[in-house]
């Protein structure tokens, strides 16, 4: 079996599918932390990846914040997951939930909502089989321990108290039977060999209260009584020994011994690497600190001390690219019993990815189990009528238009002589339009529509000639009814022929003096771009020296390199301020292809450098 952790920092930042990044991982059990998804942000492609079950805990308090989610393969399926360490999230059955939440009467009950609002741990319960064919439980928590900020005091309140109720919960599993491994982003870094400078307070470095918590939650075992706190170094295959797994069965018996209430977990991957340094899981995006490996290690797995022997190694995998994050995976020789169904928790059972949601309505009235049938056929219906009313054929339209026209004449015989007069006058003449526009009598205005492509939105916005200005005046000319139709086309007889002659007498004229228009016009044009060219050629010379743009960046002291420019964000006397630093990314003061310690505010004013 394969476990593996990682903080993701966005699940549908991914660059790649899910499920492509999810095999390339590699592991039957994933878990990311900070998904940065709210329930109403979840969508199908991140709730539903084919091979795998996922398990979601949505921050409550803001969106695109936190949040965990648990993906199992189909092999690895769980028995049960719940959402959150408090059980005041649950709103599965009985039978669907873990259970076993420890002591809790050091917090109220508002404490516990707010330290569960925010999303930060699902747990998954799965059966296993251990190498000896021993079949037991394992809880797996995933968790995103929140981060002290050191401007809110309340914030490092709030991380301690996550921290004892992640323990509570942690010993109360154990306590029922079952194995448990802790793993996720637990924001501290225990060690100073997990720390990429911890020179600059190592007198204090121990003392922060979050080490202190990982002191008395941890137990190692490389660390003997005489040895003064430090790290016994022996590699990899000194701990797959089996003279390691006696002293360390030692150690597990004298720690229980003096450490009743803590020290049930082990470090999984200190376990196997005790010494290796520079072995970082977090480094700042900002500040470019992934190249020069300037990080700290904050990401863990942890397995209570009984379940250490199924554990084969644990890795970090700093090669895997797309967050501030790299992930650690465990390989267990222990393999998993996969459940026949999946938990009430999968998302897959969220009513918009189940097939439940028809439509709107379904949430403001009751609807009937024959209604949604009836619905549907009847938009159905709608949707055939539609389109038969859509495909009428010409002679159902001519039998329309005739229809019409019987019942207009039957309507004018019951007029006056003086209205019948002046009715057939006027059918008189559109019968001459539809003579001589369409004999068979079909719709005009249809007839356009199918002769004539619509125009583009364009040609509301181009220049219109004047040919196309004089077609449009005659087009709505011929639309207005004419009392003399013989004269109006006399009339336009002769102004033709009078155009035709304007047109020819001055077609000769125009001949002989296209030549000399062309010429002068070449000249004129010539004359009149080197003369516009020397105005706008004096005008940038003027703005370049009025408007110079920002000086070149300085170089800086240790590269001799140009410096890049900041903006100081943290609010403060300086907030808004710019400076300049070395462009190289950040690292240890050792590292001469890191950044260098050059600093130079950004003069405003009249102020110098």
């Amino acid at each position: 079996m394969r476990i593996l952790t990682w903080n993701i920092n966005g699940v549908r930042a991914t660059k790649a599918p899910l499920k492509q990044v999810l095999d390339s991982l590699d592991a039957d059990i994933v878990c990311l932390q900070e998904t940065k998804v709210t329930r109403d942000q979840l969508d199908e492609a991140s709730a539903i990846v084919e091979g795998y079950s996922s398990y979601f805990s949505f921050s409550r308090v803001r969106s695109g914040y936190s949040g965990v989610a648990t993906y199992c393969k189909d092999g690895a399926m769980p028995m049960k997951a719940e959402e959150g360490l408090t059980g005041l999230l649950t709103n599965q059955k009985e039978a669907d939930i873990i259970g076993y939440y420890g002591d809790q009467t050091m917090f109220t009950e508002e404490e516990l909502r707010s330290l569960d609002k925010e999303g930060r741990a699902v747990i998954t319960q799965h059966a296993i089989c251990e190498t000896n064919g021993k079949e037991c439980l394992l809880a797996v928590i995933n968790v995103y321990c929140p981060r002290a900020d050191p401007e809110k005091e309340e914030r490092k309140d709030f991380k301690l108290r996550f921290y004892r109720l992640l323990q509570a919960r942690a010993q109360a599993l154990l306590q029922a039977g079952s194995h448990v491994i802790v793993l996720g982003d637990v924001n501290t870094s225990h060690r100073p060999i997990d720390h990429c400078d911890p020179d600059d307070d190592i007198e204090y470095f121990s003392e922060n209260p979050g080490r202190k918590w990982l002191d008395q939650f941890l137990f190692d075992p490389h660390q003997t009584e005489d040895s003064g706190g430090t790290l016994n170094p022996n590699n990899q295959s000194d701990a797959s020994s089996g003279q390691l797994d006696t002293s360390l069965n030692s150690g597990i018996q004298n720690a229980s011994e003096k450490e009743p209430t803590g020290g049930h977990f082990v470090d999984a991957f200190r376990f196997f690497h005790p010494t290796q340094r520079s072995a970082f899981t977090c480094w700042s995006t900002v500040t470019g600190a992934r190249q020069t490996n300037y990080g700290t290690r904050i990401d863990y797995i942890f397995a209570n001390r009984d379940f250490l022997n199924q554990f084969q190694d644990c890795t970090i995998m700093p090669e895997v690219e797309g967050s501030d994050h790299c992930p650690v995976r465990g390989e267990l020789a222990c393999t998993v019993v996969p459940a026949v169904k999946c938990p009430a928790l999968c998302s897959k059972y969220m009513p918009e990815f189940a097939g439940k949601q028809q439509k709107l309505s379904v949430f403001f009235t009751r609807v009937k189990k024959g209604e949604v049938g009836e619905e549907k056929s009847s938009q159905d219906s709608v949707s055939t009528s539609q389109s038969s009313y859509d495909g009428h054929s010409e002679s159902e339209t001519c039998s329309q238009q005739s229809s019409s026209q019987l019942w207009e004449s039957n309507s004018i015989k019951s007029e006056g002589s003086s209205v019948m007069s002046t009715t057939k006058q006027s059918q008189s003449r559109t019968s001459m339009k539809r003579t001589a526009s369409d004999p068979a009598g079909r719709n005009v205005k249809k007839q356009k529509t199918d002769q004539g492509k619509q125009g583009t939105l364009l040609s509301f916005f181009g220049k219109k000639t004047k040919v196309e200005t004089g077609d449009r005046r005659k087009a709505n000319m011929s639309d207005i009814p004419k009392e003399n139709p013989e004269a109006d086309v006399k009339e336009d007889a002769v102004h033709d022929n009078a155009i035709s002659n304007q047109s020819v007498n001055s077609s000769n004229t125009t001949v002989d003096s296209d030549d000399s228009k062309a010429k002068g016009s070449k000249d004129a044009e010539n004359g009149k771009s080197t003369a516009e060219t020397k105005p706008k050629q004096n005008q940038a010379a003027f703005w370049k020296t009025v408007l110079k743009g920002p000086p070149p960046p300085p170089p800086c002291k240790g590269h001799k390199e140009p410096c890049v420019l900041r903006t100081v964000k943290k609010q403060g006397p300086n907030f808004g301020k710019q400076f300049y630093v070395c462009a190289r990314p950040q690292g240890h003061a050792s590292n001469p292809e890191a950044r260098c310690d050059h600093f130079q505010w950004v003069s405003r004013g009249k102020d110098k450098l």
